[in-house]
């Protein structure tokens, strides 16, 4: 009796201990195809209706090492890197206003798709794409997308839509990156079966699909 008294009170911490979970974007559609980049936040993050701080203020959340609040909506809903270990966590953005000193980023709330306004306080904490694959990509590596297509895996001689395919990635193990050139990043990429494949793939479509994304850990 007293064992089972036990594993009801262990059943029940575990389910009231708030989860720090991490966030990584895994699937295709994890990153909007109008994203441009990243905003590295802060430590405490308003979210504005308008690029004014007399405007409404949407969303108010707050994280660290230590954990997250901000409860109406979770972390992977505000985030799309959410690495609170590595002290990392980044907004997806979607555009700029003229004077470049505030952010237009996306969430979710409620099951839908919320747009909002981030004042950019440092400039160095604003990425575009080119430049966080570049940091961050060649830091760590690269992953595909679990959905990403197979043509998404195809290994060009050069970076132009005209160029012939040379070899194919099947199951990379590693995929480094040493170049990002528009759509396409120049990688160097170790296969299932410990080849080695050098060339350019496509990393995101015309359209903005993102199908790689920089391996944090």
């Amino acid at each position: 009796m007293k064992r089972y008294i036990l594993f009801l009170f262990s059943l029940l911490t575990f389910f009231v201990t708030p989860a720090f979970a991490d966030v990584m974007p895994y699937y295709v559609n994890s990153i909007s195809p109008n994203s441009i980049g990243v905003y590295q936040a802060a430590n405490d993050i308003k979210i504005y209706s308008e690029p004014t701080e007399n405007s409404k203020i949407l969303v108010e959340a707050s994280w660290s090492q230590k954990g997250y609040s901000c409860p109406p909506i979770s972390e992977s809903n505000l985030f799309v890197v959410y690495l609170p270990k590595k002290n990392l966590a980044f907004l997806s953005v979607t555009d700029e206003n003229d004077e470049g000193d505030w952010l237009e980023v996306l969430y979710y709330q409620n099951g839908m798709e919320k747009r909002g306004w981030v004042k950019l306080e440092d400039e160095f904490r604003f990425m575009n794409w080119r430049t966080f694959f570049n940091i961050y990509g060649r830091k760590y590596g690269l992953y595909y997308m679990k959905d990403a297509p197979e043509s998404a895996k195809f290994i060009y001689g050069s970076a132009v839509d005209e160029a012939k395919t040379i070899g194919k990635i099947t199951l990379p193990q590693i995929v480094k990156l040493t170049n990002v050139s528009g759509n396409w990043l120049l990688a160097i990429a170790v296969d299932y079966d410990k080849s080695q494949k050098i060339g350019w793939v496509k990393w995101r479509t015309i359209s903005g699909e993102i199908y790689m994304f920089p391996n944090i850990k």
